[in-house]
């Protein structure tokens, strides 16, 4: 059994409940990239980390399937991730 489809089935199996804890987790860490960018005028990286954090909170609120889920909420928190740490080294 790989990874992606362990994630998925402990997903499915605590759905509400991990979606909750993964929708704030994401939500909160976009909000301070967002934030670090606006404080250092680089308005394009705040609409792209506004696109990739509201992309994945509507996969949760659309209840998508688990994969796809998982998957944005991933990519949404390396994104967001990578934009505060490349904020905090070189701003």
């Amino acid at each position: 059994m790989g990874w992606l489809t362990k994630q998925e089935a402990n997903f499915e199996k605590n759905r509400f409940g991990a979606m909750t804890a993964m929708l704030t987790f994401q939500s909160c860490l976009g909000s301070v990239a967002a934030m670090l960018s606006m404080q250092n005028d680089l308005w394009a990286l705040v609409s792209v980390i506004a696109v990739i954090t509201m992309a994945s909170n509507a996969m949760f609120i659309a209840q998508a399937d688990a994969k796809t889920c998982i998957i944005t909420f991933y990519i949404s928190v390396a994104l967001n991730a990578l934009a505060t740490l490349f904020i905090l080294i070189f701003l």
